[in-house]
């Protein structure tokens, strides 16, 4: 019998000391303990002078105010419990003529790319950021040759965030490996999407812009707010195109480290057509990264109203009893 006891009491420890070791054990009972001392210690408190039932409706009242405020401020700014976040879904891989896309506006695109060059005709320096910078700019001020497609710069982090899914998409079908291809430096463009505030581009500097921060600008700023956000709240369809071509075979010498990739001309420029996926459920709306944190504010919101509307029910009736005795 001692042993069985003896063995029981050390399953029981080791099983606490599992808890104590695993972090997702620990994290929940800490969350717990802290609802049950925060929340239960806030409703003993006001249970005491208002009584056990007028204290919940108090307490759960104001625990579901709290929480619809804290899902408002989550909905702005899209943090705390966020839901889908936005990402890039592939449309088509053009290999060879974009002209010939199946997308009218990724074939429009393709036939404008045809007869301008941003490498050609639009930079003059040889240092790398201003070149990108100089091709911003031509694309910017000729993007009716574009057929009104933007170019991105290779410092422009949306165009990393593109790379990045359409290394996902490249290496899924045509590619074994992201060595395989070279990311065009001016192979970067996207269509569509709010409009954005079009600050004035540097040449020396494309990540810079030439905005001064100063009460000048914030009319423009607070206006484009404004039209983005009320005026045209709806969110039109966003492109985007990436251009890669696959690289030179370049054998790797013993104790040498790999050569750097390098497009080989020879070889079919391949063009990743990818769509900005929004999630939710109405995504031309309502973002899916803001849809769970609304629905939490409006759950929370609603049993605040019963909650606060039972509270005011109850105050008349006891208001009415008090007329009555008095």
């Amino acid at each position: 019998m001692m042993a069985l006891l003896a063995n029981m009491s050390s399953a029981n420890l080791a099983f606490i000391d599992g808890i104590g070791f695993d972090p997702f054990f620990r994290g929940l009972l800490s969350v717990l303990v802290g609802v049950v001392v925060m929340i239960g210690g806030t409703y003993l408190l006001v249970a005491t002078n208002s009584g056990f039932r007028t204290g919940a409706l108090i307490s759960g009242a104001a625990l579901f105010g709290w929480n619809f405020l804290m899902g408002v401020i989550w909905t702005i700014y899209a943090i705390g419990w966020i839901g889908q976040a936005e990402s890039w879904a592939l449309v088509e891989l053009n290999d060879g003529e974009l002209a010939f896309a199946e997308t009218e506006s990724v074939a429009e695109l393709g036939l404008a790319l045809e007869s301008v060059d941003i490498e050609t005709e639009g930079v003059t320096s040889s240092d790398p950021d201003i070149a990108q910078g100089e091709a911003v700019v031509f694309a910017t001020d000729n993007i009716g040759r574009f057929a009104d497609w933007r170019y991105l710069a290779s410092s422009n982090p949306r165009r990393g965030e593109a790379v990045a899914s359409a290394d996902v998409f490249l290496t899924e079908g045509l590619y074994e490996a992201t060595s395989d291809y070279v990311v065009l430096s001016y192979g970067a463009f996207n269509i569509g999407g709010k409009p954005l505030l079009d600050p004035e581009i540097s040449a020396d500097d494309p990540n810079k812009s030439a905005w001064v921060e100063s009460f000048t600008d914030l009319p423009a700023r607070a206006l484009h707010k404004l039209d983005t956000t009320f005026i045209h709240f709806w969110h039109p369809q966003e492109l985007m195109v990436i251009q890669v071509q696959g690289s030179l075979d370049q054998p790797t010498l013993p104790g040498q480290p790999p050569p750097i990739p390098t497009a080989d001309p020879d070889k079919s420029v391949v063009s990743v057509v990818m769509e900005r996926d929004r999630g939710g459920p109405l995504p031309a709306l309502f973002g899916g990264t803001r849809v769970t944190p609304a629905l939490f504010a409006i759950f929370n919101g609603i049993l605040f109203a019963i909650f606060s509307w039972v509270l005011h029910t109850r105050d008349k009736r006891e208001a009415a009893i008090r007329a009555a005795a008095a």
